[in-house]
């Protein structure tokens, strides 16, 4: 790409840094040696020399930029560096290579963005008919430069930006059950992160998860703080959120469902009861409810919250360990603690 025919195009060579941080991972002899000490050598020249044509261009047409960089393979060896021995190499390629589909980007879009930062899920769909609004802000990792974009493509920005070899499948119309069914049919979904709105959408999501043996993790924002709920239907569990699926299926099949009767299903099925509700989020529904707030309270920590929390959860499912119990002090602890008592209880076959 000539330069002068593109004025506006800015060019960025990670290449020539990442060479310097590769020749310390690949010559373990230099680690400690003062780094201009290390790069006048002859290994470093000759090291510079044997990689020079392994580098790739990729262009983020969003903002116009062109980055030369290592080629797949050793970006993955860069990104996962400080990983170890937390996550070993072995792990490392099963977090890859275990396939996730994140539905619903407001808490999701965080959820997503941890998940491929920690290396897991290189091939991860994403949906989200919405487009990003400035009340969103307080929550959504989005600038107001990005107002009015799908959040889909948002979060999809994101991922590639922090990893331009992942592939991601955007759903830009939103989730059905037939465009669900039809990528968990072609391979494309190993474990399902529910975070949509819609809550006859929850209940169908999990029939599907029933029927081909999928793990479903949802996280629920609750003040400060946020409930975790785990449903391994790949080891046999049958029930929603603790109850026979018929429960909500005979729910549903009486007819439409209010926003309020919905939002009753959500705090006694998902949270665990009005007690263990945030009281403050309990006023805001009923100035929800009233008509004096547009839409009920989130708060931007607990969305990034429910990142952490899911993309550990999604680790040790991924790894084929059971998730530890989470604590969190302050405030928050007995949430986190009634959340991990109700993965349990979710987890749980028969």
């Amino acid at each position: 790409m000539v330069r002068s025919a593109h004025p506006e195009l800015t060019e960025v060579d990670a290449f020539s840094r990442q060479l310097k941080e590769l020749f310390y991972i690949d010559n373990h002899v230099f680690i400690g040696m003062p780094k201009t000490e290390a790069f006048a050598t002859d290994d470093f020249k000759k090291f510079v020399e044997s990689k020079a044509k392994d580098f790739v261009f990729v262009y983020f047409p969003w903002n116009n930029t062109l980055v030369k960089t290592v080629g797949k393979e050793e970006y993955l060896k860069l990104k996962t560096n400080r990983n170890q021995d937390l996550i070993t190499a072995e792990e490392q390629q099963k977090l890859r290579d275990y396939k996730v589909a994140v539905l619903g980007m407001s808490v999701g879009l965080n959820i997503a963005f941890v998940l491929t930062q920690a290396g897991i899920s290189n091939n991860i769909v994403l949906a989200d008919f919405d487009e990003l609004d400035t009340t969103n802000l307080n929550r959504i990792l989005a600038g107001i430069h990005q107002i009015g974009l799908n959040k889909t493509i948002i979060a999809a920005r994101h991922i590639y930006e922090d990893n331009p070899f992942a592939e991601v499948t955007m759903l830009t119309e939103g989730v059905n059950e037939t465009n669900l069914e039809e990528l968990i049919k072609a391979g494309k979904v190993d474990c399902i992160v529910e975070e949509i709105d819609d809550f006859p959408f929850k209940i169908h999501a999990r029939l599907l998860a029933m029927k081909y043996k999928i793990p479903v993790v949802m996280v629920t924002d609750n003040g400060d703080g946020v409930v975790l709920h785990v449903e391994r239907y790949d080891k046999g569990h049958d029930q929603i959120w603790g109850k026979p699926a018929e429960f909500f299926t005979n729910a549903l099949a009486a007819g439409p469902l209010g926003k309020e009767q919905a939002g009753m299903m959500i705090i006694q099925n998902i949270v665990g009861g009005v007690h263990r509700v945030d009281p403050k989020m309990i006023a805001s529904v009923q100035r929800v409810i009233a008509k004096e707030l547009v839409s009920w309270s989130q708060l931007g920590s607990a969305a990034i919250l429910g990142g952490v929390v899911v993309t550990y959860t999604v680790k040790q499912i991924a790894l084929g360990r059971e998730p530890r119990k989470i604590f969190a002090r302050g405030s928050a602890r007995s949430r986190l603690s009634a959340a991990t008592i109700q993965h349990h209880e979710h987890v749980r076959t028969r």
